[in-house]
């Protein structure tokens, strides 16, 4: 025996409005996630700045490290550098102005 159109037509109807209300979901779902996947490239991005920055710290302290063996030697081996930086500065100005 056949099925009545009516009735294939009121199921087709329902599964078109099932499909409907899927695809609104998913497509709020996408939305969400593609905020939350800008937010955490802005913040991988921020913590390859943090990671950079640190990286720079540590081998500014290794460098720092390996030209004197103690804080005193350090502090003494900075205020030479600034000094030589001074001259090197001051050099550039004297060229500059020729």
């Amino acid at each position: 025996m056949a099925v009545p159109l009516t009735t294939l037509l009121q199921n087709l109807n329902e599964r078109i409005v099932r499909m409907g209300e899927l695809n609104r979901n998913l497509m709020a779902r996408i939305e969400v996630l593609e905020h939350e996947k800008e937010d955490l490239q802005q913040e991988l991005e921020e913590k390859k700045r943090e990671l950079d920055i640190a990286r720079t710290d540590a081998e500014f302290l290794t460098m720092s490290h390996r030209l004197a063996s103690s804080p005193d030697s350090i502090i003494s081996t900075r205020r030479h550098i600034a000094r030589l930086i001074r001259t090197i500065d001051n050099c550039i100005s004297m060229l500059k102005e020729e």
